[in-house]
């Protein structure tokens, strides 16, 4: 019995001695993060402005607890404000201080704000601009040795003293937005209820709600599983999911990615005031600083002045800031309606042909005493204004009725800009004779008709009716 509690006794002992060793070295490691990370800090020449750090807890495996990091730029503006996170780190390159770009294995971020922007060659725009150069200064180097298919000497780009002469793959290395030279960035981060604002030109995005695992191999690619909550900015929507890679393999990344967008106001991008939502699905391919975006859309109805529409489908493609619409398919005043257009991202002007078949006269007139079917050809042009958009074109009926006159024809041209309807040339055959107006137009709902003519069939002769 006595041995029993020996041995418990000792035990015991052991437990406590490691218990408490165990929470002496969390607490040497916790300091010991906080020391490098302010060292770290005070003497990095590479991230624009200061990076603080509220607190932070480590143990000996190299998992790391932290809170309230803040990123502020050189006018003291948020880039990046995290209250929480977490990441793993390899022990070893801590306690050899050895660290490098292999050290950090995982981070995971909980209700973190971004605020960042991309320059036009689509790079983060966070670093200092001599850092910047150093990169672009090293991409020269390359590629103007490899243009003459020279050796290069990575020594000489890094500033370092020569070594042995290597002749390289004439093939260019590609170059990434920070400066790894040819050390690689394995690690995978996790986004858990962010807010993401990104600047890119003269364009804006806010994504709220971002939910995220980014799997990032410098060598290899960049896996991406992206979901969010409403958007805004430049664009405006419910929601957007992205999921795919990119690969780095190749000298320039490419684009491998499957895109949604659910319910995005076209108003938001310039489109008229079109309050009524489409979504999209789509692939995004091309190179990283240059998405070709191809893809469909799908409204469920679509609301234009004087036009309804509903279920409409089509395709799209975006590439250089121009996204072209073409198959576009729909249903308006009981026919269909087919067409085309583009519209120009930065500029907002847009461009729209249609053609409506089979139509019903009294919808489309908004008056049931009108039988007949419709061939409607129109236009819709616009230079960013919904003011000055222009709907514009012409239609033609076949035999029909007007409360009990029969007539053989209506045809005429119509244009609306700005609750300006106004149709000229409005022709309408009958069996006793051509009936013609030079204009009738509706502003702010008031009708205005000008003078109408009856041409009689048999002498030619022209009678005034109104």
């Amino acid at each position: 019995m006595q041995h029993k509690r020996k041995y418990i006794y000792i035990f015991l002992g052991i437990w406590a001695v490691t218990t408490v060793l165990y929470f002496s070295l969390c607490k040497i490691a916790s300091e010991q993060a906080m020391l490098i990370f302010n060292k770290t800090m005070a003497t990095q020449k590479v991230l624009k402005g200061s990076v603080t750090l509220g607190s932070i807890d480590a143990d000996i495996w190299g998992r790391v607890k932290f809170q309230n990091l803040v990123w502020l730029d050189t006018d003291g503006q948020p880039i990046v404000h995290v209250p929480e996170g977490r990441f793993k780190v390899r022990p070893l390159d801590i306690i050899t201080k050895r660290i490098g770009t292999e050290t950090l294995k995982e981070l995971e971020l909980d209700n973190a704000l971004f605020a960042v922007r991309f320059n036009s060659k689509m790079q983060l725009d966070i670093f200092e601009q001599s850092h910047a150069q150093h990169v672009i200064d090293r991409a020269e180097i390359k590629e103007a040795k490899l243009a003459k298919d020279e050796p290069v000497n990575e020594s000489v780009i890094h500033g370092k003293p020569p070594a042995q002469e290597q002749t390289r793959n004439p093939r260019p290395k590609r170059e990434l937005n920070f400066d790894l030279g040819d050390k690689r960035l394995k690690m995978q981060v996790v986004f858990n209820k962010c807010t993401l604002t990104a600047g890119y030109r003269n364009r804006y995005f806010v994504l709220n709600d971002v939910n995220a695992r980014l799997d990032i191999d410098t060598k290899r690619k960049l896996a991406i599983n992206l979901t969010t909550g409403k958007f805004g900015g430049t664009m405006v929507g419910d929601g957007l999911e992205i999921s795919g890679a990119i690969d780095l393999k190749t000298q320039v990344p490419q684009y491998d990615l499957h895109l949604n967008l659910y319910n995005v106001l076209p108003s938001s991008l310039g489109l008229a005031d079109i309050k009524d939502t489409v979504s999209i699905t789509a692939a995004v391919t091309g190179d990283l600083p240059e998405p070709v975006i191809d893809g469909n859309l799908n409204f469920r109805e679509l609301n234009i002045p004087g036009l309804h529409f509903s279920k409409v489908k089509g395709d799209l493609h975006y590439e250089n800031a121009v996204l072209k619409f073409t198959n576009v398919t729909g249903h308006v005043f009981g026919g269909t309606v087919e067409a085309f257009g583009d519209y120009h991202l930065d500029t907002r002007y847009y461009n729209i042909d249609a053609l409506g078949h089979d139509l019903v006269g009294g919808i489309a007139a908004r008056n049931g005493k009108i039988k007949c079917k419709v061939e409607l050809d129109f236009k819709i042009r616009s230079k960013g204004d919904p003011k000055t958009a222009l709907t514009y074109g012409s239609f033609k009926s076949g035999k029909g009725s007007y409360y009990i006159i029969p007539f053989d024809s209506i045809s005429g041209e119509f244009s609306n800009q700005n609750k300006h309807l106004e149709f000229k040339n409005v022709i309408i055959e009958t069996k006793m004779g051509t009936i013609k107006t030079d204009a009738f137009d509706i502003n702010n709902g008031k009708l205005h008709i000008s003078e109408i003519y009856l041409e009689e069939p048999e002498n030619g002769k022209v009678v005034k009716i109104i």
